[in-house]
């Protein structure tokens, strides 16, 4: 057989572009035979068909509702993890979480945010003395305290046993340092009565600005410094008056 002539590149480019123009028309003639096919309408299915599609519905609307009860029993757990098992504030974990994204937001807008950490003074005297049912009582006592006399905004937190902490939005240092002793002097003048018995009670605190640089961890050791300075300096006071 002779060889076919070859094809020159102005050859091949107009074939490419007829094959082009009929793929393109052939879509074209595809898409307005569609629009030319009738609806499909519900009652033009048989019964049982019909009857299978509803039950199918049914079953999907049952299962986007237990989706939904699904993911707001997930976030009502995921509160409650956060949440101290017996007083109305924030546990260690709820609280580490708050410290990190507010460390984040100072870091980012340099607002004023301070800390204060606080422990609950002869906590094991209490519990030793009335009971653990008192010193829960006390606990609890401490906490409406702390609630009673912060801002909505600012966040109540125990970190454990008797050791609280506070969060204080748009406040220095020093604002924490007036705020740390309000607390004291309120917690000092409440009293607190258990089964007919005045139980005293004191605090101790120690309140820092957070830093841009802080972790969690350097923000609450800092403040639980402080804390421990001031109680070693109240002790050291107490020693030299009844000296």
């Amino acid at each position: 057989m002779p060889n076919e002539a070859k094809k020159t590149p102005m050859q091949k480019q107009s074939g490419a572009r007829t094959g082009l123009k009929s793929r393109a028309a052939g879509k074209r003639r595809a898409g307005a035979e569609a629009e030319f096919l009738p609806a499909i309408r519900p009652s033009d299915l048989p019964p049982e068909t019909r009857s299978a599609v509803s039950r199918l519905m049914a079953e999907l609307d049952r299962l986007k509702e237990e989706l939904s009860a699904a993911r707001g029993r997930v976030i009502e757990l995921e509160n409650k993890a956060d949440e101290d098992v017996l007083l109305p504030v924030l546990n260690r974990r709820g609280f580490d979480r708050e410290l990190e994204r507010t460390l984040a937001y100072v870091k980012r807008h340099g607002t004023d945010v301070s800390l204060i950490f606080i422990d609950l003074d002869n906590f094991k005297s209490i519990n030793d003395l009335h009971g653990h049912a008192a010193g829960d009582a006390a606990l609890m006592h401490l906490t409406d305290i702390l609630i009673a006399n912060v801002r909505r905004s600012d966040i109540v937190a125990r970190l454990g046993g008797d050791e609280f902490a506070v969060l204080l939005h748009r406040a220095g240092e020093e604002a924490a340092s007036m705020k740390a002793d309000q607390l004291s002097r309120a917690l000092a003048s409440s009293g607190l009565v258990y089964e007919g018995k005045e139980i005293a009670m004191s605090l101790t605190a120690g309140a820092t600005r957070l830093r841009a640089d802080d972790t969690n961890a350097a923000a609450l050791g800092r403040a639980d410094k402080l804390m421990y300075e001031a109680k070693m300096r109240r002790n050291d006071a107490r020693r030299a008056h009844s000296a």
